[in-house]
């Protein structure tokens, strides 16, 4: 996921001085991290490409690891 930050100008009728709205760059997904070592299932969020901090997984690169000691990276899924 890539965030792109877009300003948006407005101008109101009968104003000279625009409006600038930028969106807010602390946009967070809710991702469901699924452990294969022991079957643990939980819903975390996620920066950009970065694990918000949690205290049963861990991101080591691009890779997210539960706390089971699991050498095998969870799988990641999207939160509908």
């Amino acid at each position: 996921m890539t965030l792109v930050a877009v300003k948006e100008t407005v101008k109101e009728k009968g104003k000279d001085n625009p409006i600038v709205r930028t969106p807010n760059p602390a946009v967070f997904d809710d991702i469901v991290v699924f452990c294969p070592g022991c079957k643990a299932m939980q819903s975390v969020q996620i920066s950009g490409k970065q694990l918000l901090p949690t205290r049963k997984f861990t991101q080591v690169g691009p890779f997210i690891y539960h706390d089971c000691g699991s050498k095998i990276p969870c799988r990641l899924y999207q939160n509908i």
